[in-house]
């Protein structure tokens, strides 16, 4: 995407955020955010831009509750003939079709919501439903929200701010706390290295997992009847932490923040969405702190964050899942042959998943994740992914505990309530 569209959409976020502060009516916030964008777009660009990050890509009133679907082409904002054009390049799924001289649509049925196309598009073309009216509105309303940050937050949001100030900051803006998703990625960390040693001992060939990314799982599944079963059927750690935090208090209301555009379709799942009731990303999270004034450099006084182990922290990058689940798979039953390979994007995933259908693969584990990089690299980031995976890497290393199976708090947390939270699904 274009710097100067980058910007244009940062700044109809920021203004969204700004409004709704003072604004619950969500028809009122996105007048107020038209008029201030005041001529810089023709009106009809400018109202299709606004009800998108408003939550819609419909004409008539904003939704209180955002559905399906979450990624759209703006047609008036479309120059589908020009040279830079990228949207179609990215699409790993051929959900991006164009019939003769008319402009691209996206074909739903093939779409894994990976988002990637969102960013690829140079003219901020390809748009997501954003949910920051309504989370600002959710906060409004229940006492009790819990944003749940997902384990790329760290270093997102500048260097010189911690991961503390960032969970400061979050209850700045209204959050009754704040927990590392990384502690539900401790749940299904174990859950899965139990999973894997049973399939071995029962003689299974693979196991397929990377709960976390729903893209990769939908691919997967989709992609040849022998393979659909060798998936694992966890639910991911969003929706097992969004469970437990709800098991616990039957008043929460649950916030994801997270990297990924693909996070906004699982979390509105029939079979899910009892767990996540809104999902930001870093860049609407940012732009939220933006609206609000809130300069997290300037924050003096931070709050702990150590919910998780430093193996549940590592799962936003490529090979993170993998060294967790082996980690714990070691504990359990040290001999058990474990071989890995994983697929690091989309194009990586589906060369790894025609071997396995041709019988060409040397190994029992797969992991996928669609963005290159993994999570860092995620379309809902604001740093580059390298910068990002070493300071994911260096908040891991301060995890009180190493390995997921050392969990205490996930351990007492999972026993308090393991007979009324479901983490499996077939779903994503």
């Amino acid at each position: 995407m274009k710097e100067e569209k980058k910007n244009l959409r940062r700044k109809i976020y920021k203004l969204i955020a700004e409004h709704a502060k003072k604004l619950d009516n969500l028809q009122n916030v996105y007048e107020a955010v038209l008029d201030s964008l005041g001529g810089e777009l023709s009106r009809e660009e400018a109202e299709a831009r606004v009800r998108a990050a408003l939550g819609t890509f419909e004409k008539g009133p904003i939704p209180e509750e955002v559905d399906f679907p979450f990624i759209s082409i703006i047609e008036k904002a479309c120059k589908y003939d020009s040279e830079e054009c990228r949207c179609k390049d990215a699409c790993e799924g051929g959900a991006i079709i164009q019939r003769g001289k008319n402009k691209p649509v996206i074909d739903l049925e093939k779409c894994l919501t990976c988002g990637l196309c969102v960013v690829a598009c140079p003219e901020g073309a390809v748009m997501d439903k954003t949910e920051i009216a309504q989370t600002i509105n959710l906060i409004k309303k229940s006492k009790r929200v819990y944003a749940v940050l997902a384990p790329a937050f760290a270093g997102q949001f500048g260097n010189n701010v911690s991961e503390e100030k960032v969970k400061t900051a979050l209850l700045m803006l209204g959050f009754y706390d704040v927990i590392e998703v990384a502690l539900g990625a401790d749940m299904i960390t174990v859950k899965e290295a139990k999973e894997f040693i049973k399939r071995m001992n029962r003689k299974d060939d693979f196991m397929i997992t990377s709960c976390c990314c729903p893209p990769f799982v939908r691919l997967a599944k989709g992609y040849h009847v022998k393979i659909e079963g060798l998936v694992s059927d966890s639910v991911s750690p969003m929706i097992a932490i969004g469970r437990f935090i709800k098991a616990e208090d039957e008043s929460a209301k649950v916030v994801f923040i997270g990297p990924c555009i693909a996070k906004k379709s699982e979390a509105k799942l029939p079979e899910l969405k009892d767990a996540v009731d809104c999902v930001l990303t870093f860049e609407e999270l940012s732009a939220i702190f933006e609206g609000y004034k809130i300069n997290l450099e300037d924050i003096k006084v931070v709050t702990p964050i150590n919910e998780a182990s430093s193996s549940g922290r590592k799962y936003a990058f490529t090979g993170g899942v993998t060294e967790a689940i082996f980690k714990s798979v070691r504990a359990l039953e040290e001999k058990i042959n474990f071989k890995a390979v994983h697929g690091n994007g989309l194009k990586e995933c589906k060369e790894i998943l025609e071997k396995l259908k041709d019988g060409k693969i040397d190994a029992n584990f797969i992991e996928g994740m669609a963005c290159v990089g993994g999570c860092v690299g995620g379309p809902g980031t604001i740093v580059d992914k390298e910068e990002a995976k070493k300071r994911v890497l260096e908040f891991a290393q301060k995890g009180e505990m190493d390995e997921a199976i050392n969990n205490r708090a996930a351990n007492i947390l999972y026993e308090k309530h393991k007979d009324k939270v479901k983490l499996e699904s077939h779903v994503m």
